[in-house]
């Protein structure tokens, strides 16, 4: 392998989540370059398929930015050009063959780019600064008590920052959470969390907590849902033994992690107790993480007064994940089961359960275990046939199609208007939102995509996927919006 796939592998290495590289990226061989094509090799047809719809873009673009210079990817199945070689050799010994025959011209040297340059440096790892809120513990306790404190939190030990797969669709609010972890009280206080069912909202919760404890085991972190701070609160109210319940919430608490805040909504003694709760623990510079299933604004029963404090600090939403991001979370948790995978199965898992986490990870554990009681591997079929049992189907995956109508009816236009060359902006700006919707809901690569978008280039695909990713990140009302339309085309 050159030096410059080498440093083409450390830059998609920086683009992709550490499974998805493992998965796709680390197992490509070069083989040749003829001018300014880079001819790669894979193990399988699938493979080579999967690759050529969901990352050849990306490929080349790495290729392209190590080596300053446009490249195109083949990619071919391991022995394949060497057959192709020895085919031609063949042909060449016939007579009118070999007479017909022009002879290959040699590549020049000094024109080959990846003879040219050398290998790029991967960039070091960003280090993690100490946190600068609560102070750490000078002994750091061990394995056993660091356990026995996560317990006694109320927290899951499986649900670290180690075991949450990063994507896309997460990327922003995990980095929120690790900040947060890393700087209790300083960065981003409180931080709201929402999104939708069985997305990881509880996972990133509770790794915050379990974070700050590995730094600092003194730390005081109080780990509930919104509905056991109801059933406290209503047991204090009838025990008549309120200064016990503010004690603990209020005096007795450097971390206070709240699920599911929206489940005080319309409870007027819960709001009100809440609220001074909050006030207290954020005059005192002591962190508050929350999770919903919705905006603050759009919560319903919920003070004002709450709705403003929720938004003193950050918001950051958690997004249904991307394919990749899906195969990524089938892939850790058959490893972690000691399930043996096949690429088209988890394939066909990943693209039919599409919008819960929680449900994908489900239905891999019942395949897990009816493959284990049936003393065979999980096969497609199997997959297909418990599909259907859960009534899920092929047919519910959104199309291409309807996300550019349900983007046209949102911003007053036609389909054929998207589809179409005009640029203007209120022309523009509707389909750059069904095309980051698109890369994001569909499974299409971005050369499919700017085909099903009227004809146009894959770049101008992914220019658009990149400006509105980052306008998500940064931009609440571009969030919000997307999501009212991603929950229209659910309906």
């Amino acid at each position: 392998m050159t030096d410059i796939w080498q440093a083409a592998l450390s830059d998609l290495e920086t683009k992709v989540s550490s499974h998805n590289f493992e998965a796709w990226f680390k197992n490509i061989a070069f083989h040749h370059q003829e001018g300014r094509v880079a001819h790669l090799e894979v193990s399988d047809e699938f493979y080579k398929i999967w690759l050529e719809d969901n990352y050849i873009d990306l490929i080349e673009e790495s290729l392209g930015a190590v080596s300053g210079s446009t490249m195109r990817v083949v990619i071919n199945i391991a022995g394949e050009l060497e057959q192709r070689e020895r085919r031609v050799d063949i042909e060449a010994t016939a007579p009118a063959a070999r007479d017909a025959r022009v002879p290959a011209q040699p590549i020049d040297p000094q024109t080959n780019i990846f003879n040219q340059l050398g290998g790029a440096r991967p960039a070091p790892p960003m280090q993690r600064q100490p946190a600068a809120g609560l102070a750490p513990q000078q002994a750091p306790a061990s394995s056993a008590s660091l356990e026995q404190q996560i317990l006694a939190a109320g927290l899951n030990p499986r649900y670290t920052f180690d075991e949450f797969v990063v994507g896309p669709s997460n990327q922003f609010t995990h980095a929120a959470c690790m900040s947060v972890a890393n700087n209790p009280g300083i960065n981003y206080n409180p931080l709201f969390i929402f999104g939708g069912v069985g997305l990881g909202k509880t996972h990133l919760l509770q790794a915050i907590g379990i974070e700050i404890l590995k730094a600092r085991p003194n730390a005081r972190v109080v780990n509930l849902s919104s509905e056991e701070f109801m059933n406290q609160l209503i047991t204090s109210l009838r025990q008549k033994d309120m200064n016990s319940f503010r004690e603990q919430f209020r005096n007795n608490c450097d971390v206070l992690l709240m699920d599911d805040i929206q489940f005080i909504g319309g409870k007027d003694s819960t709001q009100e107790e809440f609220f001074h709760t909050f006030n207290a623990l954020y005059q005192a510079g002591k962190q508050i993480i929350v999770t919903s299933d919705k905006s603050p604004k759009e919560l319903p029963g919920i003070e004002e007064r709450l709705r403003s404090r929720f938004s003193w600090g950050l918001i950051a939403d958690v997004q249904p994940p991307e394919i990749e991001t899906r195969l990524a979370i089938l892939e850790k948790k058959a490893e972690a089961d000691g399930l043996l995978l096949d690429k088209e199965v988890s394939m066909m898992l990943a693209s039919s359960v599409r919008s819960n986490v929680r449900e994908l990870e489900g239905t891999l554990v019942r395949l897990g275990a009816q493959a284990s009681l049936m003393g065979r591997p999980i096969t497609t079929d199997m997959v297909r046939e418990h599909l259907q049992r859960l009534n899920i189907e092929q047919n519910q995956v959104i199309s291409v199609e309807r996300i550019i109508s349900v983007v046209a009816r949102r911003f007053n236009i036609t389909s054929a208007d998207i589809r179409g060359s005009r640029r203007t902006k209120t022309i523009s700006e509707p389909r750059q939102y069904a095309m980051y919707l698109a890369r994001r809901l569909t499974d299409h690569s971005y050369p499919e995509l700017g085909r099903l978008f009227g004809g146009k280039d894959h770049t101008t695909v992914l220019a658009a996927f990149r400006k509105l990713e980052k306008l998500v990140a940064s931009n609440q009302q571009t969030a919000d919006l997307l999501r009212d339309i991603e929950v229209s085309l659910s309906r």
